[in-house]
């Protein structure tokens, strides 16, 4: 809503980062804005006509206001259930700011170590895996819904990079971490959920190295 940054010039800056400055924290009231815009409501969700099979395993490292630790964002409530069964037993599941709050405690190396022992996974405020009802939703709609999946994947990735571009920060997908040990972490077993992506956001740090260009012509 007005005033801000038009949608344009949002996606027209939008950008992955290459590096995070492990010294800056994120505002507890963005990171809450950047979360409820991945709930089910309104677009980009209005393209897609299935219910939310995607939740969120948060590793959060400096937000203002949460104690750092292993996170549940649920973007489906009525899936804590079914996740829950699933996971290790000791996890805590204690509500914190529309999250549930798994193991509090320093994640910044689990994080690393999970995302293909990538620095950027534990510098930002927080990074995240992608979880997915794998298995019945498979039994339910047939393979082909394995790309499905991806497709909601993708979706969350885009709202994540193009809610932080107002905030004045920004994010970058992680396409190389290890799956199994992040089921091992979770305490997962068999394959009724599916770690399918990993993404992370925070302060960048600009290289600069690198040169920019207009994509278009009529950028320029």
């Amino acid at each position: 809503a007005p005033p801000g940054p038009i949608a344009r010039e949002m996606v027209l800056r939008r950008r992955s980062a290459v590096a995070f400055d492990p010294r800056v924290g994120l505002r507890l009231d963005t990171f809450q804005q950047m979360l409820r815009r991945l709930r089910p409501h309104g677009p980009p969700w209005d393209s897609v006509g299935w219910s939310p099979a995607v939740h969120l395993i948060l590793f959060v490292h400096r937000v203002e206001g949460l104690v750092p630790g292993m996170y549940a964002f649920l973007r489906d409530p009525s899936a804590e259930a079914e996740l829950r069964a699933a996971m290790r037993p000791e996890f805590l599941w204690v509500e914190v700011q529309d999250l549930r709050l798994l193991v509090p405690t320093d994640v910044t190396w689990a994080a690393n170590r999970l995302s293909c022992d990538q620095d950027i996974a534990a510098e930002g405020f927080f990074s995240l895996g992608m979880l997915a009802r794998f298995e019945a939703t498979l039994a339910e709609h047939g393979d082909w819904a394995y790309r499905r999946l991806f497709w909601e994947c993708g979706l969350i990735g885009q709202v994540l990079y193009l809610e932080a571009e107002p905030a004045g920060v920004r994010g970058t997908g992680i396409g190389c971490f290890y799956d199994d040990p992040v089921h091992d972490t979770l305490g997962l077993t068999g394959h009724a959920w599916q770690s399918l992506y990993h993404f992370c956001v925070g302060e960048p740090i600009e290289d600069t190295r690198l040169e920019t260009a207009p994509g278009y012509e009529w950028e320029k």
